[in-house]
C-alpha cells in the first residue's frame, strides 16, 4: 500500500501527476513510465520500461527514494513494476508487430488472423484470437474480469492458449506480466512470457513490445507474438 504524507497528488497541476512523472523521468534506470492513479488522490501503480544495466530492485529503490525526498510520498515496492529491455531490441520489436509481413515457406512464425473481445454479463470479458501459420489456424480463448488491466491479461492468455496448440507438447508458455507504458512519446504494450521446453529445464523469459494502435488489447496480441515468434521460429 502507499501512504501520501501531506500531499494530494491531484492538486499538483492541472494534469494530476505530471510533476511526479517529470521527477521519475530523471531517475537513473527509468527510460519511460506510466503512472496509474487510484482515483482518490494517490498512486495505484507505477510501470517502468528500462534499458539500463541496473537491476530491477535498484531501480525500484531509486524510485522510492526520489518520491520520498521530493514529495514525501511512500510507495510500496509491490506497486512498482519494471520491464527491462535491451535498447538495441526496441526498434526490431516494433517492426515485428506488423501482421502483413511475408513469411518464408516452412516458417514457424505466427500472424494474427482474427481478434474478438466480447463483454458479458457480470462484468466479464472473453477474448478469442485466431493465429495463422501457412494453412494452419490455431484458436485461443481466455476469460476474466472486465477492467483495463485484466483485459490486457485476458488478451495475452488467449494468445498463449492458441500458441499451446502449435507446439505439439514440446513447448509451453506461461504469462509473466503485461503493462502499458509511454516510450518516446508513444503508448506501448510490453509483455513478458515464460517459455518452457522439455522436462527439468528452467524456463526462459521472452519479452515483446508493440505500439498501441486500434486497441490496447489487440496490441497486447502483437506484443505477445513479438515475444514468442523469436523463439518458436527456431522450432
Amino acid at each position: 500500500m502507499m501512504e501520501s504524507k501531506g500531499l494530494d497528488v491531484r492538486g499538483m497541476d492541472p494534469w494530476g501527476l505530471r510533476r511526479v512523472e517529470q521527477l521519475l523521468h530523471t531517475v537513473e534506470g527509468v527510460d519511460s513510465l506510466k503512472i496509474v492513479p487510484d482515483g482518490h488522490g494517490s498512486i495505484d501503480e507505477i510501470h517502468v520500461l528500462s534499458s539500463s544495466g541496473l537491476g530491477a530492485k535498484q531501480i525500484v529503490r531509486n524510485i522510492e527514494s526520489a518520491l520520498l525526498a521530493q514529495f514525501g510520498l511512500q510507495v510500496d515496492h509491490r506497486k512498482i513494476s519494471i520491464a527491462q529491455v535491451r535498447a538495441q531490441d526496441i526498434e526490431p520489436l516494433i517492426q515485428a508487430e506488423e501482421p502483413e509481413e511475408e513469411l518464408p515457406p516452412g516458417s514457424q512464425r505466427l500472424v494474427l488472423d482474427t481478434f474478438h473481445l466480447e463483454r458479458r454479463a457480470g462484468e466479464r470479458v472473453v477474448c478469442r484470437v485466431e493465429l495463422l501459420n501457412g494453412d494452419s489456424t490455431y484458436l485461443g480463448q481466455a476469460e476474466g474480469p472486465d477492467y483495463s488491466k485484466s483485459r490486457m491479461e485476458v488478451a495475452a492468455r488467449a494468445v498463449l492458449d492458441a500458441l499451446s496448440k502449435t507446439a505439439e507438447g514440446t513447448r509451453s508458455f506461461g504469462m509473466e506480466g503485461v503493462t502499458q507504458v509511454n516510450l518516446f512519446g508513444r503508448e506501448m504494450i510490453v509483455v513478458a512470457v515464460q517459455g518452457f521446453e522439455g522436462r527439468g529445464r528452467s524456463p526462459i523469459t521472452l519479452l515483446g513490445i508493440a505500439e498501441v494502435r486500434d486497441s490496447v488489447e489487440e496490441s497486447v496480441v502483437y506484443a505477445c507474438l513479438s515475444a514468442t515468434n523469436r523463439w518458436t521460429a527456431d522450432s
